[in-house]
């Protein structure tokens, strides 16, 4: 009997050492002094020590080597994906351990990418709002193997990184840059149909060519309805073996570009993309243009306008003759001095106000 007695609590404390180690190991939850979501990233090369540092220090897991010890029982120290993750408030080990060998559960963002962007701006944008590295965008943007998928000649993916709103994860190897520029190109690639790729044959026009033309016409304007009049205006240039003069070229040329308004001697910065220098379409297309510059440089209309000139409300006047072109322009110059005045005596107005 005094032998039972004496290994009742032993027994008993035993089972509790154990189920309150399990407890600690699995369930325990931990809750940090602030309120808000952690993000941690996990990057290749991170094993279940090393990540188990990341999530203490982040206070996701308040014990490293409980978490490390849940880890290998459960046997996902080969499973851990890398990603970046956001963690809530009041998370055991194994919802940690759940999450992060999880790949549905990895942290994405909602990336809006607009029409009209080069890559330089695009890095920039990207790095203002999302806090990626431009500098790094850039230069995936080189990848030859996305390149090379495309089917296309040229240095780097400019005009081919389709302008949309993206779901971007962060990617397996920690580079959420190289994994907007994947998602990108890949879109690019499934907006180019087969019925597309038969009319540039039938026009005998390279993919390269029909971006070009098709990111000149997306910097000339965003007004849809007088895009394919643009481009007919364009390829009307071109055969009659005019140079293009598209200001929209020098100002993707311009080191320091685009500027708010081009000066007269940015028309002589000596560049290949300079279209008021050189003839024809310049190397290669100047930003990403949306799918209705694509649809206009393929599909142009048919007229016979040379010249147009803005008629301030975001359209332009066309005109078949230098003539009309001229008069084109004094009314542009019409419409400055008018909104010049206007806005003068809208400042004159609010300075009387206050």
């Amino acid at each position: 009997m005094r032998i039972q007695r004496l290994v009742f609590p032993s027994v008993f404390f035993t089972s509790f050492f154990i189920f309150l180690l399990l407890y600690l190991t699995f369930w325990t939850r931990i809750y940090r002094n602030t309120g808000e979501d952690a993000v941690v990233k996990i990057v290749k090369g991170d094993n279940l020590r090393s990540v188990a540092g990341k999530l203490e220090a982040s206070q996701v897991i308040f014990n490293k080597y409980l978490f490390i010890i849940a880890g290998k029982l459960l046997g996902y120290q080969e499973e851990i994906i890398p990603g970046e993750y956001k963690f809530d408030n009041g998370l055991t080990n194994l919802s940690v351990l759940k999450t992060i060998t999880d790949g549905n559960l990895l942290r994405t963002y909602t990336i809006t990418i607009p029409e009209g962007m080069n890559v330089r701006q695009t890095g920039r944008l990207l790095q203002r709002l999302y806090g990626m590295d431009s500098a790094r965008f850039v230069r995936e943007t080189y990848n030859d193997s996305l390149i090379n998928l495309l089917g296309v000649k040229a240095d780097n993916l400019e005009g081919f990184l389709f302008p949309e709103t993206y779901q971007i994860s962060y990617s397996a190897n920690g580079n959420r840059e190289q994994e907007v520029v994947r998602v990108m190109a890949d879109e690019f690639r499934k907006k180019i149909t087969a019925e597309m790729t038969d009319e540039m044959s039938n026009r005998k026009m390279s993919l390269k060519d029909l971006i070009t033309m098709a990111s000149i016409i997306e910097g000339e304007t965003r007004y849809e309805p007088e895009k394919k009049t643009i481009a007919g205006v364009y390829y009307n240039r071109i055969k009659k073996g005019m140079r293009l003069e598209a200001d929209p070229t020098v100002q993707f040329a311009l080191p320091n570009g685009p500027k708010r308004q081009l000066m007269y001697s940015d028309l002589k910065f000596p560049s290949p993309y300079n279209t008021y220098l050189n003839r024809g379409l310049p190397p290669g297309p100047i930003n990403s243009p949306g799918l209705g510059s694509i649809m206009a440089a393929l599909y142009p209309e048919d007229n016979n306008y040379i010249y147009f000139v803005a008629k301030g409300d975001g359209s332009h006047r066309y005109a078949e003759n230098y003539e009309q072109h001229k008069k084109n322009i004094i009314e542009y110059k019409k419409y400055l001095e008018e909104k010049k005045k206007q806005d003068e005596e809208k400042k004159q107005e609010e300075e009387k106000n206050k």
